[in-house]
């Protein structure tokens, strides 16, 4: 399910939030934002307000699930969430993050998920919080045998690497 991030909400929900994260800044804010949809296995675009500052990256290194996008000086992030929600072929699998009321209300009628920003940033927290999940398969399974334990495998089942298998070594059912 993709997010539609209005990032100054959550940043501002942030600050708001502890002593701890008064201090963040809208980079470190997208840090997290991606680690999070690394998790999940989804897709994030936050929409800032104006034009990016300068030495800012567009999206965090090393993050392919994260797009930041800046509304530019002409345009505000509402608008172009406004866009985005109109024009997403699958709404209902969208997850729109804001606490503007008229976004929200834009989002419940395309059937999308709506949250407000600090209902969303808790969430956030949370999962952030959580040790990460292990994958179900072996780490094997991901990345091969590891080096030297083929022949060991082998040579257990008295396999010779170097004679090609006849018929008689064929399973038939």
């Amino acid at each position: 399910m993709p997010f539609l991030i209005d990032g100054y909400n959550v940043y501002h929900a942030a600050i708001k939030l502890s002593e701890e994260w008064s201090r963040i800044t809208p980079s470190t804010l997208c840090g997290f934002i991606a680690q999070d949809m690394g998790r999940l296995g989804d897709l994030a675009t936050i929409i800032f307000d104006g034009t990016r500052p300068r030495g800012i990256s567009t999206e965090p290194k090393g993050f392919d699930c994260l797009k930041v996008i800046y509304s530019g000086p002409k345009s505000d992030a509402d608008t172009l969430m406004e866009q985005f929600i109109q024009k997403n072929t699958a709404p209902r699998r969208l997850t729109v993050v804001s606490s503007d009321n008229r976004i929200r209300r834009i989002a419940r009628r395309r059937k999308a998920t709506s949250l407000a920003a600090p209902e969303y940033l808790g969430d956030l927290i949370k999962r952030l919080q959580q040790p990460p999940r292990q994958p179900k398969e072996p780490r094997e399974k991901r990345h091969g045998v590891p080096e030297g334990q083929l022949n060991r495998w082998l040579e257990l089942f008295g396999i010779d690497p170097d004679q090609p298998p006849d018929d008689t070594d064929m399973i038939s059912f």
